[in-house]
């Protein structure tokens, strides 16, 4: 499903902060959820209401390119991959291990005026508002 040009309307969190629910609508005007299951870390960067969405990635099993390895240093320390001290590269390397295994999954979503979403977690469900 590609949300570009779709609208991030918001962002839930239940009370175990495990499970996280993003509403989109689409120009559309159809409206989805794309629900976030067994969070181990969220990153909301400089959210605004009614964020346009401008690209999202979502990285699986096997999808090894720079820019996982970029989104998981920025999530897990705070900085680029350059930046970062040793004992906190190993926790981000180890990230990007569990991505490439399968373990893990991770999203970045960025918006038009440099909003960001960035998550890992161990699975993910889309579903349209009925």
């Amino acid at each position: 499903m590609n949300f570009v040009e779709s609208r991030l309307l918001g962002v839930q969190i239940d009370d175990t902060g495990r499970e996280i629910s993003l509403s989109i609508i689409r120009s559309d005007g159809t409206k989805f959820f794309l629900e976030l299951h067994g969070i181990e870390r969220f990153l909301v960067n400089e959210l605004r209401q009614q964020n346009i969405i401008e690209n999202m990635k979502h990285w699986t099993q096997g999808t090894e390119d720079s820019s996982l390895r970029d989104a998981a240093y920025f999530l897990m320390t705070g900085v680029a991959e350059n930046d970062c001290e040793p004992r906190l590269a190993t926790i981000a390397h180890a990230v990007v291990e569990r991505v490439l295994r399968g373990e893990l999954e991770m999203v970045e979503i960025t918006a038009v005026f440099g909003a960001q979403i960035l998550a890992s977690f161990t699975s993910m469900t889309l579903r349209a508002e009925t």
